[in-house]
């Protein structure tokens, strides 16, 4: 019987030890194989790091679960980035004509340098420009060509005339064109302060930047307009306007004007869907001048929410003949509710607006001397 445990214990010992002999030749295999071979210097089981470059592009999505440091090579997002951006920016140049003497002295466009660029904003060929001021004012249609990326030369043959675009945008229309590329527009939920963004306002040049604030301007607010504006890192530059505004993915996030102001590009998603469908409603009218008790504090109110009913220096808190004033509003009220919307921090009064058409009915929610009450209103038409 002792004979047979000692050979039982042999066994298993011998078992043991092939195991581990099999684990230390396996990590000294590999420990060889990168040094000597794939001259692969890092140890990420020792460094507790985690290389993904060389994960096939095909295989199964990654999942990371608590994780404690990801570190992306942001300047190859960054060149990824600007070339999934370069096919939706067009060159505005000044038409050169087509009769040429002879093809040697024939007329040319440097390609490199445009006068300014575009930014194609419908498949079907619309463009939006931050042109400078004198050349906005003067820019005629047919003086001036588009080129894109894929260097196909464009007439321009339509102009949008939108009331209430702001920034002074120039929008335009490239002849015959079909199937061109678009970017989604970013949202504002999807806006995260800190975050990194690429401002371009030239087809060989960009700025990486970061988003330091989401702010309204001026402070007493409008219910007919978006308010939002954006503020950048080194947005003083002059170098900053007259741009575009890209996050990492590729999405447009915003649009500097000439002036320099920083315009979140979801404020003019109205007007983008106005091209996209010709029978788009009339923008909604309401008729309200009012601050944000979410980011205002006074001592008449004891709130921190809700649209609070108040004068600019030159127009009254309700509009006169507006819908407001008809439904019977009154300067001092507070709008809690729009529909099933509350009016809070992220919830404006004039985003939560936006989304509705002229003459949509909508049901609002307002406090009068502490009293909640409850109005239906008919949306009128922004002039």
């Amino acid at each position: 019987m002792s004979n047979s445990l000692q050979s039982g214990k042999r066994f298993w010992i011998v078992i043991t030890l092939a195991v581990v002999c099999g684990l230390f030749a396996g990590i000294l295999g590999e420990i060889v194989t990168r040094v000597y071979i794939l001259k692969d210097f890092s140890f990420p089981y020792l460094s507790g790091e985690v290389n993904l470059s060389n994960l096939d592009a095909n295989s199964a999505g990654l999942v990371i679960r608590d994780a404690k440091k990801v570190v992306v090579n942001q300047d190859v997002k960054i060149a990824e980035t600007i070339n999934n951006i370069r096919p939706v920016l067009v060159g505005i140049f000044k038409e050169t004509g087509s009769a040429a003497v002879s093809v040697e002295k024939a007329a040319y466009y440097k390609l490199d340098e445009p006068l300014f660029i575009g930014l194609i904003i419908t498949s079907d060929g619309w463009v939006v420009a931050t042109a400078p001021a004198d050349l906005r004012a003067a820019f005629n249609p047919k003086n001036y060509v588009a080129i894109g990326n894929d260097r196909q030369l464009y007439e321009i043959d339509q102009l949008a005339n939108f009331k209430g675009l702001p920034g002074n945008l120039l929008v335009f229309h490239l002849a015959g064109a079909a199937n061109l590329p678009v970017k989604k527009i970013v949202s504002r939920s999807e806006l995260s302060l800190g975050e990194t963004l690429l401002v371009i306002n030239n087809l060989n040049s960009v700025r990486p930047t970061t988003l330091t604030s989401l702010t309204k301007t001026p402070a007493v607010l409008s219910s007919d307009y978006l308010n939002a504006r954006l503020d950048l890192a080194g947005a003083a530059e002059n170098n900053f306007k007259s741009s575009f505004v890209f996050n990492l993915a590729g999405d447009l996030t915003a649009i500097i004007a000439a002036d320099k102001e920083i315009i979140p590009a979801f404020s003019y998603n109205y007007f983008w869907q106005s091209l996209l469908k010709k029978d788009q409603p009339a923008r909604p009218f309401l008729g309200l001048n009012y601050l944000d008790l979410s980011v205002v504090k006074t001592a008449a109110l004891n709130l921190n929410k809700g649209a609070w009913l108040y004068p600019t220096d030159t127009q009254p808190a309700v509009v006169k003949n507006s819908p407001a004033q008809i439904a019977g509003l009154k300067a001092g009220d507070v709008i809690t509710w729009v529909n099933n919307q509350e009016i809070g921090v992220g919830n404006d009064l004039a985003d939560v607006l936006s989304a509705y058409n002229a003459g949509d009915k909508i049901t609002l929610t307002y406090l009068r001397a502490g009293v909640e009450k409850d109005l239906e209103l008919k949306l009128g038409e922004l002039k």
